[in-house]
């Protein structure tokens, strides 16, 4: 799936091994899409945010929160998300709260297998059916966490129709799965390092992804190096003989080295999982410099 098609699709979930830029693309997502001018929605799941400060932004809440132009920000609370599903369920003023008043209640909530996971999930359906200024949003794109966690919950409303047989969680845990599998509306992107073990786990959690149903969308090799110079411009370094500094040949050597080595990874991940990677280069500085340099290198992938 190129950028292009990635933005055909309304719900854009982020995951993969942690340190991969996950975090950082996927507010570049967000960029670029306003560029295009659409309004998209950044979530996180649980605190403290590290979207925020690539915004230069105050921690958020639970409801979203604008950040940039056409670009807002939420952070999920499970709890909320539960609390939310079960108000529109029971429609009596009031009872929700007094309900996780309780303390066994509420206990029972935070522990039961996927309630906290349905909690955010929910959340998540809940934006792509809300509005902002009287129009939908065109991307909620979600920052999930690293491999193993974003699995589990995005397994979640499988394992709720394993326990629960019937009522307000099995229909729940049925809408959620069936959002999740619709890949018009979902793509999921896997984010990676051309390196040898982020690789490897990244074709890893693709195979589970697939065994699931959910399809990996686009796969992302984050901070990819090209040499610091081109065949003639090494040729002519190389000419310089003793004249040329030590230093500067070693570090072109090197530039070499590491964009090999990461050509080779890309090549494998392409053969692996049978369709190549979106590249996107190796960019020096951090914060919303290195959000704009990702979105813009995005925009230069797309028509």
């Amino acid at each position: 799936m190129s950028f292009d098609e990635l933005f055909e699709r309304r719900l854009i979930l982020i995951t993969g091994k942690g340190g991969v830029g996950k975090t950082t693309l996927s507010a570049a997502l967000a960029v670029a899409a306003a560029r295009r001018g659409r309004r998209s929605v950044i979530c996180e799941v649980g605190g403290p945010s590290q979207i925020a400060p690539l915004f230069g932004a105050r921690e958020p809440g639970h409801e979203p929160r604008r950040v940039a132009e056409r670009v807002s920000h939420s952070v999920l609370s499970p709890e909320k998300g539960i609390r939310a599903y079960l108000a529109e369920r029971i429609r009596l003023p009031g009872v929700v709260e007094l309900v996780f008043k309780q303390p066994p209640v509420a206990k029972f909530f935070r522990a039961a297998p996927a309630f906290s996971e349905m909690g955010v999930l929910y959340a998540i359906t809940r934006l792509l059916e809300s509005k902002e200024g009287g129009r939908p949003w065109d991307h909620v794109i979600v920052d999930l966490p690293a491999s193993g966690h974003a699995l589990g919950m995005l397994e979640a409303p499988f394992e709720g129709k394993r326990i629960f047989r019937g009522g307000p969680v099995r229909a729940l845990c049925e809408s959620v799965e069936g959002i999740l599998l619709d890949r018009g509306t979902t793509a999921c992107a896997v984010v990676t390092l051309p390196e040898e073990l982020p690789a490897t786990e990244a074709v890893d959690l693709a195979s589970k992804l697939e065994d699931r149903g959910f399809g990996l969308g686009a796969l992302v090799a984050n901070a990819v190096e090209t040499p610091a110079l081109d065949s003639e411009e090494e040729e002519a370094l190389r000419s310089l003989g003793d004249r040329a500094s030590p230093h500067l040949l070693e570090a072109a050597a090197a530039s070499s080295r590491r964009a090999a080595r990461h050509a080779a990874v890309l090549e494998r991940l392409g053969r692996e999982l049978g369709r190549p990677p979106l590249p996107l280069s190796l960019h020096p500085g951090n914060g919303a410099q290195l959000v704009g340099a990702i979105a813009d290198e995005i925009e230069r992938q797309t028509k």
